[in-house]
């Protein structure tokens, strides 16, 4: 069988499922066909065949982030939350968390 016959072979065959009603399982297991050979011949023969998109490559250079960008640590007490970054006031954290505390 050439590629042209074939193709022709596997048209009919996607006619015949798409006009079954069955789902593409049932469609292949009484019809004893590869659901993923169907799968193929779907992409390969439709009309709309998409094109893969162009990659596009760029340089990426990481940079340490400075205490001020660091990402913050988060305490959450209850319904509250407090982000604590790098430099911060630890007693004043302390009493904080104690009114949390006594509030929740």
């Amino acid at each position: 069988m050439n590629e042209n016959e074939r193709n022709e072979q596997w048209r009919e065959r996607i006619r015949a499922y798409r006009e079954s009603g069955q789902t593409m399982r049932a469609w292949c297991a009484a019809q004893e066909i590869p659901f993923n050979q169907l799968k193929y011949w779907l992409r390969k023969l439709s009309p709309g065949k998409r094109k893969s998109p162009t990659t596009t490559w760029v340089t990426v250079t990481p940079t340490p982030p400075s205490s001020a960008e660091a990402s913050p640590l988060v305490v959450r007490i209850g319904s509250a939350s407090i982000d604590i970054r790098p430099g911060f006031d630890a007693s004043l954290l302390t009493q904080v968390v104690r009114v949390l505390e006594a509030g929740c």
